[in-house]
């Protein structure tokens, strides 16, 4: 399929937004009480802070993949169509490398068609076709998984979504955002596995080099911390990333440790305003866990070129009738006003 006619064909595609993200906070609220949340990417499903949902073929994808499907200029609407977190940015910079390596088994090809990593994120876009019909229903859809420098990766938030394109082309994208910026380093090498997909019997693998693509990060280490009255529960903003693929927060949350052993620990729910009043939630704010039971949380915003002079972060709970609550005694100012 030529690059005008698959554009043409995602345009076509139709997404939910409303029930995902319904459906994401109800998941969410479930989700939290696992004492150690899976962070592997080796499904295909979405996987997104431990979570699993099954993807419709009709690109029923939650709202952490369809932030993370919206990245890539060379496959172009389909990034901005699943509204990626770094959409705008990578589709206006040209930021990923072209990478068009694959693997035919069996009558199936997968396809790497492109990559950005930027020491914190880490998106791969992948296109299988295949001799006859893919099936996206879950008995077929099979296993994927994503490795850098040869080992699994565990990491803060990530997804893996697909869509169909037409009856013999599935679109797949991968997006992980990592634990700890920087991790890897520089250069690192990337490889896609797969096994049993879409109905074909099989394995198949396409691994590459990836180089940290060009860009200033700016890292802040504001240390301001806010708690409870009762002492129970504390926020502290420990770094503040301003990278080419998004914005990261990394926090540590304190509550009691008694929480930790019945499995009662909180997930909050985030929203950020920057000092120009510029809400960032719902799609516009991934939040996810490095380590466990939600000590140390990562929110991801989109990258700016402007970077504000701070950040309110506004934390809230879910009440049983599934509405957000704002906790205001740990609300907190951010500032950015020291570089390291």
């Amino acid at each position: 399929m030529n690059k005008e006619k698959f554009n043409h064909s995602i345009d076509n595609i139709d997404i939910p937004l409303e029930k995902l993200v319904a459906r994401e906070k109800t998941a969410m609220l479930q989700a939290k009480k696992r004492k150690k949340m899976g962070r592997t990417t080796r499904h295909s499903l979405l996987i997104a802070c431990g979570l699993c949902m099954t993807l419709l073929g009709s690109g029923f994808v939650s709202t952490g993949m369809a932030e993370a499907l919206s990245n890539i200029p060379l496959i172009g609407p389909i990034y901005a169509k699943f509204s990626d977190i770094a959409s705008d940015k990578i589709q206006q910079d040209q930021l990923t490398t072209e990478i068009e390596k694959q693997d035919s088994q069996n009558g199936l090809t997968m396809t790497v068609k492109e990559a950005v990593y930027d020491g914190g994120r880490l998106i791969v876009t992948v296109e299988y076709t295949g001799q006859k019909k893919l099936s996206l229903t879950e008995e077929t859809v099979g296993i994927n998984d994503l490795t850098i420098n040869g080992q699994s990766v565990k990491p803060a938030i990530a997804s893996t979504g697909q869509d169909a394109i037409d009856s013999k082309t599935i679109i797949e994208h991968h997006q992980l955002t990592l634990s700890n910026h920087n991790e890897y380093g520089d250069k690192i090498e990337v490889a896609v596995h797969g096994e049993n997909l879409f109905g074909y019997k099989g394995k198949w693998n396409v691994a590459f080099p990836l180089e940290k693509v060009d860009g200033v990060i700016h890292e802040f280490y504001p240390k301001v911390k806010t708690k409870t009255t009762d002492k129970d529960y504390a926020i502290t903003v420990d770094k503040v990333t301003f990278s080419p693929l998004s914005t990261r927060i990394d926090l540590t949350i304190d509550y009691p440790a008694k929480m930790d052993e019945n499995d009662t620990w909180p997930w909050f729910e985030f929203a950020v305003v920057d000092d120009k009043g510029q809400v960032y939630d719902r799609l516009k704010l991934q939040a996810g866990m490095a380590g466990d039971y939600g000590h140390h949380m990562v929110l991801v915003l989109p990258p700016m070129d402007e970077m504000p002079h701070s950040f309110i972060i506004k934390p809230a709970e879910i009440n049983n009738k599934g509405y957000r609550e704002e906790i205001k005694e740990l609300e907190l100012v951010v500032p950015l006003n020291k570089e390291k």
